[in-house]
Parts: structure tokens; C-alpha cells; sequence
């Protein structure tokens, strides 16, 4: 087998936690033309691991097979697409950022950060959305917000080599078909589940509120950034808040593409998908003071880690 060196493999790794932005940011650097997006790719990042009980990973995972695999297939996407720059989109490597450095140990990184407030609220409509759709009687609405989601997991996967990858790793090896070995329940062990599982979520997901799972997947993510970011180089990350995204796009977009060392073509700009203006702070109104009481001791440290609050009284 050949060996992949990742020197030689344009990567940005957008790194941020669910539902903070990083789908949008995504989406809008795929526009680019030296740019292709690939979203969350995790049977690839995921090849070796796909049983694992969480999905935080150490530098010590990645092996020399593993490493070798994970090149191999972003050099064929890169390829595929005909892309200068590969920008990869997965939340999940919130937890595993070592790892990852050790994959791609030149790639870029674009740190995006948003309120875990907001963010939790967020999480909490996905995770109520998708459970409708996936759980028990499937009326003719659910049926079709069904087909839109898987229609919208096909889109995610422009080439068809790695639509057939993902639909296999989905369905799991053929001596484990019939044994409720779809990846999702192999994911959750049984349950519905969505995001991120960061160490512990067994004993948490069923004796907490969900609520409070939320805040504990989000609260997990930003905790893997803001304590692994330092081994990350200056020159190698560029970091922004949501918020100022939201009511900055243009100066942000050309800080970003000037950090990418990239030229916005022509409109470029003009043609940035819509993007609604305020969209922050909703948490405020939201969510009750009970609630607030339940996830702030949750949230509390690594809102202070990131800026947003300096105190506790918000929940109190």
C-alpha cells in the first residue's frame, strides 16, 4: 500500500461544536472554487473505530494504518473534486484534536465559537426534530421529512465512492446484518442519539434530563477546544466568534480567505447564502429560569473559558 504523506494534502479543519455555526461556514468556503467542503466524513475519520464506545481519540490512535487510511482518502477527495483545499466539517473532532493533529499535523484550523447557550438551545430543537422523524409511527409528514433528511445525507457525499463507503459503514459488516448493527445503534447502544459522545455519556444519558445531556455534549466539545488549541501553532489557526460572523460576514469572510491565502472570485461576496442578522441570544427568552438553573452549573466554566460570562448570576 502506498504511503500518504500529509504534507502535501491541503486541509482546513473547521473545529467548533454542534450547531455553532460550522455547517454555514462550511458552506459558504465550498462555494469558492479552490475550495471543496466535505461534511463530517466520519466513516472515514472513523474507519478503524466504528464500535468505539465515544468518540474522543488520543495521538496514540493514530497508527501508522490508521493515519495512512485517513490521508489516502482525503488525497482521493481532494482529487475527485478538483479542489485546491479541502475543508473538512466535523464537529465530533472537538474531542479529538491531538488525533487529528497527528493525521494532519500542517493542516489549518478555523476555530468558531458561539454562546453554549444558544448552541444548547439548538441542539435541543435537532435533537427533538430528528427523534420525531426516527421514533416510532411514521405518518405521511414524517415520512417526507425523512426522505429530506436522507436525500440531504446523500448530498453530503458528491462522489459516489464514498456514498457507497458511507451507506456500508451505516449498514455495518454483512455477518452483523440483522443484529441491530445499523450505526446508529451501534452508536448509542440501542437508543436514538445525535452529536457528539464524549466519555461518560452512558451513565449520563439516561439519568439526566435531556437538557441536561445538551448542555453536557456542548459543554464536552468547547472543553476539548479550549484545552487543546495551544498545541495548535498561530500560523496554523484562525479563530472567530459566531456572533461577530453574524453581523460582520464580509470582514470576516476576507479576513478568513486572506488566512487561507485565497482571493474571493468574483461576487463572491454578493452571493453569501442569507444569513439572519441578530441571530444570537435567543437563550434569554427561551429558555425558563428552572432551565437556566439546571444547565448554568454545566455551562458556567467554559463560558467563562471563551469570554462570554465573568460570573454565575446569569442562571442564578
Amino acid at each position: 500500500m502506498m504511503n500518504y504523506s500529509a504534507l502535501h494534502i491541503p486541509i482546513l479543519l473547521i473545529i467548533g461544536p454542534p450547531r455553532s455555526g460550522t455547517s454555514i461556514l462550511g458552506r459558504i468556503l465550498g462555494t469558492h472554487p479552490a475550495v471543496s467542503t466535505w461534511v463530517e466524513p466520519y466513516f472515514v475519520w472513523d474507519h478503524f473505530f466504528r464500535q468505539a464506545p465515544h468518540d474522543e481519540r488520543t495521538a496514540e490512535d493514530a497508527n501508522h494504518a490508521v493515519c495512512n487510511q485517513i490521508r489516502r482518502d482525503f488525497d482521493n477527495f481532494r482529487k475527485g473534486m478538483e479542489a485546491d483545499i479541502v475543508a473538512d466539517k466535523s464537529p465530533r473532532n472537538c474531542l479529538r484534536i491531538p488525533f487529528v493533529q497527528q493525521v494532519f499535523p500542517k493542516a489549518r484550523y478555523l476555530f468558531i465559537y458561539r454562546d453554549g447557550r444558544d448552541a444548547v438551545l439548538s441542539i435541543q430543537a435537532q435533537w427533538e426534530r430528528k427523534e420525531a422523524v426516527f421514533s416510532g409511527a411514521r405518518s405521511r409528514r414524517q415520512r417526507k421529512q425523512l426522505n429530506t433528511i436522507l436525500g440531504k445525507w446523500l448530498a453530503r457525499r458528491p462522489l459516489w465512492r464514498f456514498r457507497l463507503r458511507a451507506l456500508g459503514f451505516e449498514l455495518g459488516p454483512w455477518y452483523l446484518q440483522g443484529r441491530k448493527a445499523m450505526l446508529n445503534q451501534v452508536r448509542w447502544e440501542g437508543r436514538f442519539g445525535w452529536g457528539p459522545r464524549f466519555k461518560s455519556w452512558q451513565q449520563m444519558i439516561d439519568a439526566l434530563e435531556p437538557i441536561q445531556f445538551y448542555a453536557h455534549q456542548w459543554a464536552a466539545c468547547a472543553r476539548g477546544m479550549t484545552r487543546d488549541k495551544p498545541r495548535i501553532p498561530a500560523e496554523q489557526k484562525f479563530e472567530m466568534r459566531y456572533e461577530d460572523f453574524v453581523d460582520r460576514p464580509e470582514e470576516i469572510l476576507g479576513r478568513l480567505l486572506a488566512f487561507l491565502e485565497l482571493e474571493p472570485p468574483a461576487g463572491f461576496m454578493a452571493d453569501i447564502p442569507p444569513i439572519l442578522k441578530g441571530n444570537y441570544g435567543k437563550w434569554k427568552s427561551a429558555f425558563s429560569s428552572r432551565e437556566l438553573s439546571t444547565i448554568g452549573p454545566i455551562l458556567e466554566t467554559p463560558l467563562i473559558e471563551m469570554g462570554y460570562e465573568r460570573e454565575s448570576n446569569w442562571y442564578a
